[in-house]
């Protein structure tokens, strides 16, 4: 049941960076754009830790993690609005 209401969650709030046929390259994304759009801040981070569990081989969803890492980047992008989130992720989940 957790489950469908996260997907559901993530359904219902797409990235709004990501507007009809628009690609984002999330390599590009940063801070500024990533603190700007409040109702993509989970559906990205969950982006960044799918890319992340696939390197790692890590399979397991922690959502107190992704709260944790949300509020971590969040943090570390204060004052730095053209750092790239890419960098402020760590390299292991």
């Amino acid at each position: 049941m957790k489950f469908a209401f996260v997907a559901g969650a993530l359904v219902t709030a797409l990235p709004t960076l990501a507007v009809a046929g628009e690609k984002v390259d999330m390599a590009d994304l940063t801070c500024q754009q990533f603190l700007a759009d409040e109702e993509g801040i989970l559906p990205t981070v969950v982006w960044i830790d799918g890319y992340l569990s696939h390197q790692s081989g890590n399979t397991v969803i922690d959502l107190d993690q992704l709260i944790a890492n949300v509020k971590k980047i969040a943090d570390e992008c204060a004052g730095q609005p053209d750092m790239k989130i890419m960098d402020l992720v760590p390299e292991e989940e």
